[in-house]
This record gives structure tokens, sequence and C-alpha cells, in this order.
């Protein structure tokens, strides 16, 4: 009868069902890069601003610069939805100025309810002016008015 023997050892030495003694960094280098992109998606969500949690005098600030913006542009759709049903096309703050204006700041937000004032300061052909804008709000968006 034939005598059944051990295989031979595979010729690097590895034995085919025997432990393996692999080294565990590729898995610890996996482990450690999750864990960096985990924690840059928590910092950022913590650090990210929050569309919603907007104060009205940030809306404010934002409703005027989305509105020179749009004066810029000669862009017709936002200005519809940034100023009240009463002005028209051609009426209103900055209307008829036919040079790029700069945004150089806003000042003296004053909110009664739903109506508010800005002091809105322009630059327009190098000349700083500031006006007192009225605006007023609807539909959760503030707009632009004449009183």
């Amino acid at each position: 009868m034939a005598q059944r023997r051990d295989p031979d050892p595979e010729p690097d030495g590895l034995e085919p069902d025997g432990p393996t003694s692999s080294t565990p960094w590729p898995f610890i280098g996996a482990v450690l890069v999750i864990v960096v992109l985990a924690l840059v998606l928590v910092v950022t969500q913590l650090l990210s601003p929050e569309g919603e949690s907007l104060d009205d005098n940030e809306r404010i600030t934002r409703t005027t610069s989305d509105y020179v913006k749009a004066v810029n542009a000669d862009d017709e759709d936002v200005l519809v939805i940034l100023r009240c049903g009463e002005l028209r096309r051609g009426e209103g703050p900055l209307a008829g100025v036919d040079s790029d204006i700069e945004l150089q700041r806003t000042d003296n937000i004053v909110i009664d309810g739903d109506k508010a004032t800005v002091d809105v300061t322009t630059v327009i052909d190098g000349e700083s002016t500031t006006e007192t804008w009225n605006l007023t709000l609807a539909d959760d968006v503030w707009r632009v008015c004449t009183a």
C-alpha cells in the first residue's frame, strides 16, 4: 500500500494552508484614510454656513449686492425678483446708470417689521455715492422698493 506523505513546501517558503506573516500596514493605512476623510467631512459641516440661518441684516446685504450685480449685468429676470411690484424696468435705485457699478458697503440697516432701510454706498465712474434704499419683505425675500 502506498504511503501518503505531506506535500513539499512551496519554493518561497510559505505553506499553502498555514498562517502567513503579512504586514498589517495596508489595513492600517486604509483605516487612517477613512478616518481622515470622515474628520474632513465633519469639520466642513461644522464650519460651513447654513443657508437658512442668515439673519435679516445679512439677507438685506445680500439683496443689495445681488441687485447691483443684476443692474451691472442688465439681468432683468433677477431684477424682477429683487424689485417690488411697483418698480418697473428703468425705475428704482441705479436706474439709468450705464457704467459699471461697484458696491462699496451697506450700512445703517434699520428693520421695522417687513420694511427696512439701508444706506448703500456705490462707486460709479470713480465717484462714491451713498443713498438710502427702501426694502420690503415679500414672500420671504427682501425686495428693493421706492418707499
